[in-house]
């Protein structure tokens, strides 16, 4: 065997563990910033685990406190709660977000895996890319759901495609496969578009029986053509029934009313810039500061014309179809790109679920072509001088690419920094007080999430409440629809001790002459003070004790 033969399957992973280590110590340097580890750097990550943190108190998701999420996420940080028990709240979100970094670091090596009989190059290409992609860089730096979506997504791919090819003649892999997705549903909902899409192609790729066969013949190979999408269904039933049956049975109109729809109508409502969302989908961001007349969707359309591009001249020379492992990466890119373009409500990190399909759908012709690049000339004895010269100054422009767009992401995080409410918080509110806040992120980084008074309010997510609430139509309900949240923040507030307000609440708090009233009535300012919110009716921020 020659020695570029036997060298050649050790470069893949060497390859695969240099981008997993770089994309480790991206995500690890964001939780060094100051705050960034036990501060408050994000509304979502209090909800998230606070939805945890109630879950193991014997508080029910649906039914005790609105959630406008799938269980997924309360259940895989399950045990971590537990931990907090002992440790604190703040420690156990802290500790949730080294997973979080951990996962998305796992992120980049299951990449790896579903390219790796590819070569080096297509694995260099896709896992380089996820490890610096800035919007998987904004979801990994704490506990938010696109970094585990992912992993699900991504450990099912890796195990329904056999190289190129879906594995069809393996049911045990389709059914793990669809089980992965299914979790990845109970995790979040998108799950749903790449789970459709192996379907589809499982239903296409699916051999025809022969008409002319006899029927028994006929029925058998009707049922073998339907057995491969049949385990991948009956895996896919069994991922997301697991977890969300128990809630379907305790609270089934409070699960449909806060995932579904409440998910679904709240993305009708706002505005959209889909120029600006194209360039955070893109990993460009530096685009919306060009000069106001500059063409930014041109500048956008030629990037996807680009990658079009790439696909179209890597296998018109290599003479051969996209296999299933490519249609899976220019059909998801596709789906789940429209999908992030539709919705009104957006968040920077909600492209990170849009980063493995992006990555493969470069990654993959790319690939192609350097194979085709480097394989031609006389091989006797090996590669020539020539093809293997092409493949150093290859290997070295991608690396140094990666490595450039890493340092970026470096610089960028040295400025980053977070909130740090533990040491005031622990002078103004006693442990044990019973405290009601708009964002629960600084009552769990403050160790104040928890209360010893009963009946002391278990709501984690005012938005979400609010959404669940006005049937995902906060700002056009009218004052009949909006009167129960005014009654629950009534009731809330003569319960609380303290009362913390953050931001501009009037998007969570139903703030109305009356509701505003008894609260400055009752509660007065002592400390976390913030301007005025220019509304009336909606209270300055801050933290208030009772009267």
């Amino acid at each position: 065997m020659p020695a570029t033969a036997a060298r050649r399957p050790a470069a893949v992973p060497a390859t695969v563990a240099a981008c997993a280590a770089l994309a480790l110590a991206l995500r690890a340097y964001q939780l060094s910033r100051p705050g960034y580890l036990l501060g408050v750097t994000e509304y979502d990550d209090g909800v998230l685990f606070g939805n945890a943190l109630r879950l193991v108190s014997g508080v029910i998701p649906y039914r005790d406190f609105a959630m406008v999420q799938p269980p997924g996420s309360a259940l895989l940080m399950a045990p971590v709660a537990l931990l907090a028990k002992g440790t604190g709240t703040a420690w156990g979100l802290a500790v949730a977000r080294i997973l979080t970094v951990c996962a998305d670091t796992a992120n980049v090596v299951l990449l790896g895996v579903l390219v790796r009989h590819r070569g080096p190059v297509t694995a260099g290409v896709a896992c380089g890319l996820y490890a610096v992609y800035p919007d998987a860089l904004v979801a990994a730096h704490t506990f938010l759901l696109e970094p585990w979506l992912n992993l699900c997504c991504l450990a099912a791919a890796a195990l329904i495609f056999d190289g190129d090819r879906l594995a069809t003649a393996d049911t045990r892999r389709l059914a793990l496969g669809g089980a992965a997705f299914g979790f990845g549903v109970a995790v979040k909902i998108w799950a749903v578009v790449p789970l459709v899409l192996v379907g589809l192609l499982l239903a296409v790729t699916a051999r025809q029986p022969r008409p002319s066969a006899p029927r028994t013949s006929l029925l058998r190979a009707l049922a073998a053509r339907a057995r491969p999408a049949a385990a991948l269904a009956a895996g896919a039933v069994a991922g997301l029934g697991a977890p969300l049956a128990p809630f379907a049975v305790l609270a089934p109109g409070g699960l449909a009313r806060g995932v579904l729809v409440g998910q679904l109508v709240r993305n009708a409502s706002g505005g959209r810039d889909l120029t600006g969302r194209l360039a955070e989908l893109a990993g460009a961001p530096g685009l919306l500061s060009l000069p106001g007349r500059f063409p930014r969707p041109l500048l956008l359309a030629a990037i996807g014309a680009v990658i079009a591009g790439l696909y179209a001249a890597a296998y018109l020379a290599a003479g051969r179809r996209p296999a299933a492992l490519d249609a899976y990466a220019q059909l998801g890119a596709v789906a789940v790109t429209g999908m992030l373009l539709w919705p009104r409500l957006y968040y920077p990190h909600y492209g990170a679920f849009d980063a493995p399909f992006l990555a493969l759908a470069v990654a993959l012709p790319v690939g192609q072509l350097s194979r085709g690049l480097l394989s031609r000339g006389p091989r006797p004895g090996g590669r020539p001088a020539a093809s293997r010269a092409a493949g150093a100054v290859l290997a070295t422009l991608l690396a140094a690419a990666v490595a450039a767009a890493g340092v970026g992401q470096f610089r960028a995080e040295s400025r980053l920094a977070g909130t740090q409410v533990a040491v005031a918080a622990d002078r103004l509110i006693p442990a044990g007080a019973c405290v009601v806040t708009n964002d629960s992120a600084y009552t769990v980084a403050a160790g104040r999430f928890y209360s010893d008074v009963a009946g002391c309010p278990a709501m984690t997510d005012s938005f979400g409440t609010m959404i669940a609430m006005t049937s995902g139509r906060p700002r056009d309900a009218s004052a009949a629809v909006l009167a129960p949240v005014v009654a629950l923040w009534q009731a809330t507030l003569q319960q609380a001790a303290y009362v913390w307000l953050t931001g501009d609440t009037a998007a969570q708090i139903p703030w109305t002459r009356q509701l505003d009233s008894y609260f400055l009535s009752h509660f007065r300012l002592i400390g976390f003070a913030g301007p005025p919110t220019g509304y009336r009716y909606v209270p300055r921020p801050g933290l208030y004790i009772r009267r």
